[in-house]
């Protein structure tokens, strides 16, 4: 079953919460210039979002608002970070990306099928 996006946006933000020390749900709340238990009324699922809210979050710890509405860690916990890599590159690297990527799946299947 797919998840609904309201639960996928909180396990984003308890996943940059906790990979972030120096963030509290508290002081996200106020950096966002919500209410000090905002975060907590999200991640106890007694309140959601709007899409300002999350604008600000993801504006807060740096990455894009798609990112908060994505599942990445549904197959693997480092998708986060090598999205954010490829976020900081030139648009004019996609295409060399796009090949080394192509290049490593040949790889792999090309090595599973043996």
């Amino acid at each position: 079953m797919e998840k609904k996006s309201s639960q996928i946006i909180r396990e984003n933000i308890t996943y940059m919460i906790n990979n972030d020390e120096t963030t509290s749900m508290r002081n996200l709340s106020t950096s966002i210039g919500a209410s000090d238990s905002f975060i907590q009324k999200i991640l106890t699922e007694k309140a959601n979002p709007y899409i300002e809210k999350i604008d600000l979050i993801s504006e807060y710890f740096d990455v894009g608002s798609w990112e908060m509405l994505y599942n990445f860690r549904k197959d693997n916990n480092d998708m986060l970070s090598i999205l954010q890599m490829l976020q900081k590159l030139p648009a004019s690297s996609m295409p060399v990306v796009k090949e080394f990527l192509a290049f490593l799946l040949r790889q792999f299947t090309d090595s599973s099928s043996h």
